[in-house]
């Protein structure tokens, strides 16, 4: 890509954390954030971002003929439903002002102190001097009449995208700068809330690209450069859920759906521990105070994986990826995707970056007037692969092709002439149903890798194998060839998936082939850097989806049944208060009453592989109430039904001893409680196979 300046200082702060070790910093009290729990992107967003393929340069024309592309050779149909224009669209300063704000010597927006005297931001103070609101560049986005109105170049394309049946999103930074020195949304959020919800917008991408020096901190460790003022006063996690609140606020004012955020922090933003201040709702967060924080870096910055779901819907695990397959593989984010399973669930997701499968070179001819190995297009089979990858890890679907026809994406330069617009064959790549379905599959449950990486970190090309739960009961498994010179030939045992039937058939699903197989699955060549995807019907892993008979046995069988959480000498989860209690009470464990309706459960399979799970209360006040899950880390309460409401499914396992994990499907907790003693709550609580409550033995 282009390495604009952002990317290189990641890169080298990157780098610089490699050597930190392990740690805890110390905690005060602030109020912890909800889940966010916006009823938005219950499954991975599909759709198109702008900045691979059209960088700076992005323009309107361009944006119409990717929407007219998209929405013409069935993109739109496929899922790829969302168009988003990245960096670069706005002017260099707000119309608060005439001229470009100044910069300092390292980049950054020139902050003042309170008498308008320059300071260098570096011990969190500093006013940002810019003030209004952002201005699309007309150059490039000129004003448009729409019904006989005249609006500006964003809000045309908005209601272009809305008139082709597709969404619009567009860029912004938690940042006074974005990446590329355009002014950020940093003490704005609410202005450019209220705007990019009158534009029509209905996704945000939210970078994060603080510019500054290097500041030393009271213990001299050197914090390369995080950025200045507000940037490391407040964290990235309290940044975004400003920007976010600000969003919702937007939307309920002028009666629109919310809209979709997307956070793209990078690993190098890691803040500055003595500079964030002491109420950040970071430093209580209960999950981040359950995973630690390393030495040298602040709460609510990386890792991402950790806390994101909480403010954002799609949440960035890693740096920005090239066009070299490395960067998906298991020496890049796959790894870092496999650590952070339970950022996924309806309404979060681990987001890979923008999509390189079908990308064409913009720089040169690829070999002739360009030979840098970070514009080297993908084959078919990396474009597979990549596909693959994203699909098995729940991974969000963005696009970074060139999606225009050969015509409009025609490029002239040192004497060549050349398109980037995608090919046919890369075209039908995105396009495959049956990988898309695997992406989208409603169960949420990410790939695991099946057994360990033999030799890592010394060889990174053996083998990957990635197996994942589907919520029909099926199993889809990929066999990758991260070798990038030779075939190979990987294969896995039935023992090793965990599956314990003797035959099962199968799909390979790039190309279409069917079969039975006995005790294994792969073991035929797989072409360098490729992937072999299967889909084996009914192989379920015992994870209570299935149809071939492993699924928890309370599931589906019509009765009412009565369940103890370990370490509570057998008490009964119940209905706090019994049958008598308001809807939206509190469920909790009493002692077990034989026959007491508050204290039966109905486990009601789903169509999408999920269960609900419902009281056996019927009187005045409670009729069938079910169990439903919060925002995040709380209690576990009673609700009147609400139809495909995810905080109100679960995932219920058993394991060979009998005993239930129950995984509630909005926030992605397991159900626990809060004590041991009689009274306790049920709660949702973060996965721990240590906790004892957090395993369920049925009574009756």
């Amino acid at each position: 890509m282009r390495t604009p300046p952002h990317r290189l200082a990641g890169m080298l702060a990157a780098m610089a954390l490699a050597t930190s070790g392990l740690g805890v910093t110390t905690l005060v009290t602030a109020a912890p954030a909800a889940a966010l729990g916006n009823g938005n992107a219950l499954t991975p967003p599909m759709g198109w971002n702008s900045w691979n393929s059209l960088g700076t340069a992005v323009d309107q024309t361009q944006v119409k003929q990717t929407i007219d592309f998209m929405a013409a050779n069935g993109l739109v149909q496929a899922g790829y439903n969302t168009v988003t224009i990245d960096d670069g669209w706005s002017v260099r300063h707000r119309d608060g002002q005439t001229t470009d704000f100044a910069k300092t010597a390292d980049n950054a927006m020139q902050l003042y102190d309170n008498y308008g005297r320059p300071v260098s931001g570096a011990d969190g103070t500093g006013n940002d001097p810019t003030s209004g609101h952002l201005v699309p560049d007309a150059d490039r986005f000129p004003s448009q009449t729409v019904n006989g109105r005249t609006v500006n170049g964003i809000q045309y394309l908005a209601w272009y995208a809305h008139s082709k049946g597709m969404k619009f999103g567009l860029y912004a930074t938690a940042t006074y700068t974005t990446c590329q020195g355009h002014p950020g949304s940093l003490g704005h959020e609410s202005t450019d809330a209220n705007d990019f919800v009158a534009w029509g917008v209905d996704y945000v991408k939210y970078d994060d690209c603080p510019y500054g020096p290097t500041i030393v901190g009271p213990d001299g460790y050197s914090y390369y450069p995080q950025g200045q003022g507000k940037e490391l006063s407040q964290s990235v996690y309290a940044r975004t859920q400003t920007f976010q609140r600000a969003l919702d606020a937007a939307t309920a004012a002028a009666g629109r759906p919310k809209v979709t955020l997307s956070l793209s922090a990078q690993p190098a933003h890691t803040g500055i521990p003595h500079l964030l201040n002491a109420n950040d709702p970071a430093r209580t967060d209960p999950l981040i105070v359950a995973a630690g924080v390393q030495p040298h870096q602040a709460a609510g910055y990386y890792p991402t994986g950790v806390w994101c779901g909480q403010v954002a819907n799609l949440c960035r695990i890693g740096g920005d990826r090239n066009s070299e397959l490395d960067g998906v593989l298991y020496s890049g984010q796959l790894q870092t995707a496999l650590k952070y399973p339970g950022n996924v669930h309806p309404g979060s997701w681990n987001d890979m970056d923008m999509m390189f499968a079908g990308w064409q070179d913009p720089y040169g001819v690829w070999g002739v007037t360009d030979t840098d190995k970070g514009h080297k297009p993908f084959t078919d089979d990396e474009s597979r692969t990549e596909l693959s990858i994203l699909s098995m890890m729940a991974a969000p679907l963005i696009s970074g092709a060139d999606l225009r026809t050969t015509a409009d994406a025609q490029q002239t330069a040192d004497g060549y002439t050349w398109s980037t617009g995608i090919n046919s064959s890369a075209l039908a790549l995105l396009k495959n149903p049956n990988v898309i379905a695997i992406d989208q599959d409603s169960l949420a449950r990410p790939a695991t890798l099946v057994g360990a990486m033999p030799n890592y970190p010394a060889s990174t090309t053996a083998p990957v194998i990635l197996k994942r739960q589907l919520a029909n009961g099926d199993l889809a498994v990929a066999l990758i060839n991260q070798d990038p010179n030779n075939w190979a030939m990987p294969s896995t045992s039935f023992a090793d998936l965990g599956v314990t039937g003797s035959s099962y058939s199968y799909r390979e699903l790039w190309t279409g082939a069917t079969g039975t197989t006995t005790g294994t699955i792969g073991g035929n060549w797989i072409p360098a850097h490729g992937v072999s995807l299967y889909r084996i019907t009914g192989a379920s892993i015992g994870m209570g989806t299935g149809n071939d008979g492993n699924r928890a046995s309370v599931v589906g069988d019509g009765k009412y049944h009565a369940i103890s959480a370990g370490g509570t000498a057998g008490q009964a989860l119940g209905v706090q208060g019994g049958c008598y209690a308001s809807v939206g009470g509190n469920s909790a464990v009493n002692a077990y009453q034989s026959g007491n309706a508050a204290q039966q459960w109905l486990f009601t399979p789903n169509p999408d592989g999920t269960v609900t799970i419902t009281d056996n209360c019927y009187t005045v006040v409670q009729a069938h109430t079910v169990l439903a899950g919060g925002g995040g880390v709380g209690s576990a309460y009673l609700l009147n039904p609400t139809p495909n409401n995810p905080w109100q499914k679960w995932k219920v396992t058993q394991n060979s001893a009998g005993a239930l994990t129950i995984t509630n499907v909005g926030n992605g907790l397991v159900l626990d409680v809060a004590a041991t003693t009689a009274g306790s709550t049920g709660m949702t609580n973060p996965p721990n196979s240590a906790a004892a409550g957090q395993s369920w033995t049925i009574l009756s």
